[in-house]
């Protein structure tokens, strides 16, 4: 869904909009920016003065009410629309004709709560802002409206069974912030874009791939102290942590923030300090899911008696996705061009942060001043080669390679590529769904790992290849262009091709070829996976990751199903 903006209509209620992405003819070309034409006066200032004008955009009369989902399902219409993101209530009719995405985008999440569409498409959108006039209340849990009173006797059918129910939970089932040891959240699947299909994918028992991540419990903390050093424990009880996985955030000298990202939750440490450390920090991780953050003491010798105070968000261990985006800012150190309008960007951190981004997860990006305007893009890593564990280190958590594609009349782009070195950038913490459990298929259990990418889809694809063909793993990269013009790391690609010559095999499909290209031609089709991607097989099992604008992506998973490849066994990244 995209920005905001409105328009009043009748009974005085109004229709708004949310930001959205318009169904659009796949295009493998790898361009995400679906709108639509606004009419005249619809434009972002022009919600932002209709906001202040008065009117009431609520519907309410300005009072805020509390909403129950029976409540929001009456208001599903044009002249009377409704929506719930992250559990408030938003009267968005005034907004419709100001949607970037259009109307038919915002009429998906009309009566319901919208938030995960809204999540799928533009999550760093700043909505409380652009509809914090348009606010009617809270989503609030559905209640009976009528109870029979136990003196009355119950139906036959009704009455209780004595001897198999003795207890009855009545308590409603809560989401719970920071959740106890003893009653740790259940994992569940993670979302992902997929076609949709009379009956689903049957997967055997034996099946390698992950159905969803392990369930583990509330992770718990620990500090100790020498006269030198403080060390904050973090307990994930989960054996594949490693460094990559620990984010360190230090806004002062005493505040420290650290964040665990554990299969698909994060794990948050959040406290001012008793006293002040040093600049700088020494992340371990261990075997048995122990992390430890080394911080050294300003004044050695001297003990301490308390670890600090805890601050906003400490112990929290929710899902990642459930994150509210936290940006860091950031410094620009070297820019180069890949195309003619895409660009290869270093980003360095400060240096009392760590900010490493897990494989297939991504950041979004935005310029200082700029909090209504964010994008998500995946880091790349330097390009295509393999780095040495020393260098491996050292690049962990302090540098952020981007792949930035420049649109002319962007909101976002065009400020990025005029960036000068040294200049301030804000990168948000990672957020993604490809678990460990994902990495570990894709790399390491797959027979042939198969990556379908479109345009700058290719970004998630790179650390996964390299991974992949450092574990002896066959893949198959199949990258569809507008032209060769178009085709980041051409030369690096065959280059590395060239090397793994019986590992890597890729396929470039263009749509606007040049005369003479002797390669394939047109969009993805039925055809043409079927001639490069093999057929599912328990001997040589497949992994298939995919990658570019939303159309593309539904239409290629939807074609991957048609010819026998599980949904299980395929992952889509975010565009």
């Amino acid at each position: 869904m995209g920005g905001v903006m409105g328009c009043v209509g009748k009974g005085g209620t109004t229709v708004v909009t949310l930001p959205s992405t318009p169904a659009a003819t796949p295009d493998s070309s790898g361009n995400p920016r679906n709108k639509v034409a606004l009419r005249p006066g619809r434009s972002l200032m022009d919600w932002v003065r209709l906001g202040h004008s008065g009117v009431d955009l609520t519907g309410t009369g300005g009072k805020l009410v509390d909403v129950t989902p029976q409540q929001l399902a009456k208001h599903n219409k044009r002249g009377d629309l409704w929506m719930s993101l992250r559990g408030k209530v938003y009267n968005v009719t005034a907004y419709l004709e100001f949607h970037p995405g259009g109307e038919d985008e915002l009429m998906r999440g009309a009566g319901i709560d919208a938030t995960t569409l809204f999540n799928e498409v533009h999550k760093w959108v700043n909505f409380e802002t652009m509809l914090q006039k348009c606010l009617v209340g809270q989503l609030v849990e559905a209640r009976p409206f009528f109870h029979k009173p136990s003196f009355l006797p119950l139906p036959k059918a009704l009455k209780p069974n004595n001897n198999n129910n003795k207890k009855s939970d009545s308590s409603a089932s809560k989401t719970l912030v920071v959740p106890s040891p003893s009653r740790a959240p259940v994992a569940s699947p993670e979302t992902s874009i997929s076609a949709p299909s009379p009956d689903p994918v049957s997967t055997p028992a034996t099946s390698p791939w992950p159905l969803a991540p392990a369930q583990l419990p509330t992770p718990k903390y620990d500090w100790f102290q020498n006269d030198t050093h403080l060390t904050l424990a973090i307990y994930t009880r989960w054996s594949e942590v490693t460094p990559g996985h620990v984010v360190v955030v230090r806004r002062a000298t005493q505040d420290i923030k650290v964040v665990c990202y554990i299969q698909n939750m994060t794990y948050t440490l959040h406290v001012t300090l008793n006293k002040p450390v040093r600049e700088g920090c020494e992340v371990r991780a261990g075997k048995a899911g122990k992390v430890e953050v080394v911080l050294g003491k300003l004044q050695a010798g001297q003990r301490w008696s308390s670890l600090g105070k805890t601050l906003e968000g400490h112990g929290q261990y929710i899902k990642t996705r459930d994150r509210e985006p936290e940006y860091v800012r950031c410094r620009v150190k070297k820019k180069e061009n890949l195309t003619h309008d895409t660009r290869l960007m270093l980003v360095e951190v400060p240096s009392d942060t760590l900010l490493p981004v897990p494989m297939g997860y991504h950041v979004y990006i935005r310029l200082p001043g700029g909090e209504n305007v964010a994008r998500p893009y995946t880091p790349v890593g330097p390009g295509l080669k393999q780095e040495s564990e020393e260098e491996e280190k050292e690049e962990l958590g302090r540098r952020v390679h981007l792949l930035v594609k420049i649109y002319p009349d962007g909101a976002l782009t065009p400020g990025l590529d005029e960036l000068e070195m040294e200049s301030e950038v804000e990168v948000s913490l990672p957020e993604g769904t490809f678990t460990q459990d994902r990495v570990t298929a894709a790399t390491t259990i797959t027979h042939t790992l198969v990556l379908l990418a479109a345009g700058t889809g290719i970004t998630p694809m790179i650390r996964l290849t390299l991974a992949a063909l450092n574990n002896k793993r066959k893949v198959l990269f199949i990258l569809f262009n507008k032209t060769e013009e178009d085709i980041p790391w051409r030369k690096e690609l065959s280059t590395l091709m060239e090397q793994h010559s019986s590992l890597l095999t890729v396929i470039h499909v263009l749509s606007q070829p040049a005369e003479g290209w002797p390669g394939e031609t047109g969009r993805v089709r039925e055809e043409l996976l079927e001639k490069y991607v093999p057929r599912p097989s328990s001997q040589q099992p497949l992994y298939l990751c995919v990658c570019g604008p939303t159309p593309f992506t539904k239409l290629t998973l939807s074609l991957l199903r048609e010819v026998g490849h599980s949904e299980v066994a395929c992952h889509a990244f975010q565009s």
